[in-house]
């Protein structure tokens, strides 16, 4: 027969057990707030564009040891133009030649087609990167229904109810849409998360960048455990004030010699944009004097 002594030590060493378990999980918690994981997270606006603002740098990390985390933040409902292909298309030049079709126009393919063409394009690039793909399908502003185009918020959009969620801009004044970014931050803690331009050349671009800002110091406010948040240089950090007066001034520099074919070769999948790609002349012409390299400003860093 079991004593109330014994009933009484037994309650005693279950709840001493129980502090135990409480603390080490509370220093495990802790640790792991303070050590994001050998991830780089290139958070792209659409489907080529992890290739384009850090293609080189994303292979060499990965080829590295690092998991590898292609985004694309838009659901790719506009982009397709169907007369950009080579023999029709002058890619130097960017412009429209018409040798094969004979037509002086540009034909758009529709929304639905569209976006089911370029998510295939974005899975080819990031397979020969050798990462994997997130589709976060915030809605464009702007659509395709054959030849029309269709504005964001108007009646016809509306009416049309294109699959995805709000335009990135308008997702960035809602914690329900910035906290998507924040689960995919807690899920992956990269080391390296990689941006566009905040305030940058354009509008689906500055506004991922700043989704993404958001969701960082979120992050950060909850001890998730991430790493170094880089932007790419462009927009107006290109122009000559702000070269001048050091706001555009890159603080990291990226070598990507011997990443630069895997770079291209990646982004010559996106044929609904690019058409082609002759990988060896856009090494050629991309190469600087002193090397081939990318570069990006530190915006945040939670490893300090």
């Amino acid at each position: 027969m079991i004593t109330i002594n014994e009933i009484k030590e037994e309650l005693f060493f279950s709840f001493r057990m129980l502090i135990i378990c409480t603390l080490l999980l509370s220093c495990s918690l802790a640790m792991g707030a303070d050590n994001p994981r050998k991830c780089i997270l290139v958070f792209g606006s659409h489907a080529d564009d992890v290739e384009q603002m850090a293609g080189g740098t994303f292979a060499k990390y990965i080829a590295n040891g690092y998991q590898g985390v292609y985004v694309c933040v838009m659901n790719n409902l506009s982009g397709n133009r169907i007369e950009k292909f080579p023999g029709n298309w002058d890619f130097e030049a960017d412009t429209l030649t018409s040798a094969l079709t004979l037509s002086p126009k540009m034909y758009q393919v529709g929304a639905l087609e569209t976006m089911q063409i370029r998510k295939e394009e974005a899975l080819r690039g990031s397979e020969i990167l050798g990462s994997e793909t997130v589709f976060l399908d915030f809605c464009e502003p702007e659509i395709w229904m054959g030849r029309k185009l269709i504005i964001y918020g108007t009646e016809e959009y509306l009416k049309f109810n294109p699959p995805g969620r709000r335009h990135v801009s308008i997702g960035t004044r809602y914690s329900e849409d910035v906290n998507v970014v924040v689960d995919m931050l807690r899920e992956y803690q990269p080391e390296i998360t990689i941006i566009h331009t905040l305030g940058g050349e354009k509008l689906d671009h500055g506004g991922s960048a700043y989704m993404m800002y958001l969701a960082y110091k979120k992050a950060m406010s909850r001890d998730i455990a991430v790493g170094k948040l880089w932007m790419r240089v462009r927009g107006w950090f290109l122009d000559d004030v702000a070269q001048n007066n050091g706001r555009g001034k890159p603080d990291v520099r990226i070598d990507i010699e011997g990443f630069e074919r895997i770079k291209y070769e990646a982004l010559g999948e996106h044929l609904s944009q690019k058409g082609s790609i002759d990988v060896d002349r856009a090494i050629m012409n991309n190469r600087k004097p002193d090397g081939s390299f990318e570069e990006f400003i530190t915006v945040l860093d939670y490893t300090k």
